[in-house]
């Protein structure tokens, strides 16, 4: 009996050792599912990465994105009449390069390097209202609550007030979650940029984006604006294994569509 509570306990101790070596370890891609409130909206939204892959799910919206990091390309997929879009943001630098009309309206190349960082030409008047959305995003400064929980309370520079729960899932989950959500930022901005669209709350990822080195995987955020609006980030489920290839290409049954927003920056 001693020796099978001796052989127990060293066998527990390594399962736990292995699990620990295991979580800090770097995954190869991810799921994540939240549930996004803001007001009186109630979303589901999902988070998805293989490779240089990154997939947005919006179910409320019957809509997925799918960006390749490495081709900057954009893969719209339309649920609900099973079409699909597609561009790349090096396409459209080039053709803006050849368009007099289209220069004007990118003010020049907005994209030098990171888009939020990159000013517009102040010379000349904005083409459109929707080029200010070229910014950089709000940067918290944090205080850790006293207590068993990992939970921060932070303000931006304009006062506003944000909370977060975190959990350690490993250095190397944080840092690829971090490396991500610095993606999702560039891309997202291009794509409500030219199409109007948001493809994830910016307000979320401003907290996320700035969140403290020793805070670990956000498990829920919560925000208050200064004009009375409020909002919710939690996380429902986590996958740290890649998920299907196919989940990243174009359903067999999806017909192409164009979108006119796009094909003004062509022609």
């Amino acid at each position: 009996m001693k020796f099978w509570r001796s052989y127990r306990s060293f066998h527990l101790c390594s399962l736990f050792l292995f699990a620990t070596s295991f979580c800090a370890t770097a995954a190869d891609g991810f799921r994540l599912d939240f549930l996004w409130k803001e007001g009186r909206n109630e979303a589901r939204l999902s988070l998805l990465r293989r490779g240089p892959y990154i997939r947005i799910d919006q179910p409320a919206m019957l809509f997925s994105l799918i960006y390749n990091v490495d081709l900057q390309s954009f893969l719209g997929l339309e649920h609900l009449d099973a079409h699909f879009w597609s561009f790349d943001w090096p396409t459209i630098q080039a053709n803006v390069k050849h368009s007099r009309e289209n220069r004007w309206r990118l003010r020049s190349d907005p994209f030098q390097e990171d888009p939020t960082l990159a000013p517009f030409d102040s010379s000349s008047p904005p083409s459109s209202s929707r080029a200010t959305v070229f910014h950089d995003l709000a940067r918290f400064s944090w205080i850790r609550v006293p207590g068993p929980e990992s939970r921060w309370i932070g303000h931006d520079e304009r006062g506003e007030e944000a909370s977060i729960l975190t959990s350690i899932r490993g250095e190397a989950h944080r840092a690829f979650l971090m490396a991500t959500a610095q993606q999702i930022k560039m891309f997202s901005q291009i794509f409500y940029f030219l199409l109007a669209r948001e493809a994830w709350p910016e307000s979320a990822l401003a907290i996320w984006l700035s969140l403290p080195e020793d805070a670990g995987v956000p498990l829920e955020m919560s925000w208050k604006k200064n004009d009375g609006g409020e909002g919710k980030l939690r996380l429902i489920l986590e996958q740290w294994k890649e998920p299907p290839a196919e989940l990243f290409t174009i359903p067999k049954d999806y017909q192409r569509q164009t979108l006119e927003e796009i094909e003004a920056f062509l022609h």
